[in-house]
């Protein structure tokens, strides 16, 4: 499906294979620098239905999972089932660096970005990824 967003293409069927970089936030409408500009945060995601999430803060400190990821419509739905042993103390906190945790979110795929909605209570919080050329 392709649909044409005043000069924006957004194509749901889309593959998001490859590597995507956190940028930037919006919330309540306006767009946020990311919160800590050491933070590293990048998902990527192979052509096999794998999917790797990874960040660090500028330090030798890091957390890194991999999960098997479909899309349908345009909802991306992950399964945790593996996690990087050398990974930091502090992974274990996070909900997403579980093994066994499903996670499902909206998603939007647009040519050079990813636009992936969290539910806060009652607000909206946006994720853009940007396309990372390796």
């Amino acid at each position: 499906m392709l649909i044409i967003l005043g000069f924006t293409q957004i194509s749901y069927g889309m593959n998001p294979v490859g590597h995507w970089k956190f940028s930037e936030m919006i919330y309540q409408g306006q767009t946020i620098s990311i919160p800590n500009p050491d933070l590293n945060l990048v998902w990527t995601f192979f052509s096999n239905g794998t999917e790797r999430l990874y960040w660090d803060r500028g330090t030798p400190d890091f957390c890194e999972r991999w999960s098997h990821y479909t899309i349908d419509q345009n909802q991306l739905t992950t399964e945790v089932f593996a996690l990087n042993p050398k990974n930091s103390s502090e992974c274990g906190k996070d909900p997403d660096m579980q093994v066994g945790k499903i996670s499902k979110v909206k998603l939007e795929i647009f040519e050079t970005k990813i636009y992936l909605y969290f539910q806060l209570s009652d607000e909206q919080l946006i994720y853009v990824l940007k396309k990372q050329n390796l």
